[in-house]
C-alpha cells in the first residue's frame, strides 16, 4: 500500500460495518495498480451519520460507499442525487466534491439488472410480476430498475 501525503482516502459506511467485503476488495486493486490510497472500513452509529457526513470534506475523504442501514438516510443528507437516487430515495455512494458538497448517488438498481440479465438472458420485463423480498435502500433500488425495465 502506498500512502503519501496526496493519498486519496475512501471507505464504506455502515452500521455495523465489519461484515463488508470492500475493504477487502478495493484494497486488493490499490495494491494491484499501486495507487495512492487507502479504502477503509467505518462503523457509524445512527445518530451519528450527519455529523460524520458533514466532517467528510474536512478530513479529506473522497468519497464514501453507504450500506446498511444508511442508505436512505444518507440520501436526505447530501447536497446533491443524481438521478437513479432521487427517484430511489436511496444512495450506495457518496463523492466528495472539490467545493466539500456531497453528491449521492445510486447503481443498486443498475447492478441487480446486470446480474439478472447475465444470469437469466432470456428474462424480459413483460414476462409477468416480479416478487422483491427486501424493504431497505438495496429493495427500492431494485423495485426501481425494475419498474423502469
Amino acid at each position: 500500500m502506498i500512502l503519501s501525503g496526496r493519498a486519496k482516502v475512501a471507505g464504506v459506511i455502515g452500521w455495523p460495518v465489519s461484515h463488508s467485503r470492500s475493504p477487502r476488495l478495493h484494497g486488493y486493486w490499490l495494491d494491484r495498480y499501486a495507487i495512492d490510497g487507502a479504502y477503509v472500513p467505518f462503523g457509524i452509529p445512527p445518530e451519528r451519520l450527519g455529523a460524520v457526513l458533514r466532517a467528510l470534506p474536512t478530513l479529506g475523504i473522497a468519497g464514501v460507499n453507504v450500506t446498511i442501514p444508511h442508505k436512505e438516510a444518507a440520501a436526505a443528507l447530501v447536497d446533491t442525487l443524481d438521478h437513479a437516487a432521487e427517484r430511489i430515495g436511496a444512495i450506495n455512494t457518496i463523492v466528495v466534491r472539490d467545493d466539500g458538497n456531497l453528491v449521492g448517488s445510486n447503481s443498486d438498481g443498475f447492478g441487480f439488472m446486470a446480474c439478472l440479465y447475465e444470469g437469466a438472458p432470456a428474462w424480459q420485463p413483460g414476462n409477468g410480476p416480479a416478487a422483491v423480498i427486501g424493504a431497505g435502500g438495496a429493495a427500492r433500488a431494485v423495485a426501481a430498475a425494475l419498474l423502469s425495465a
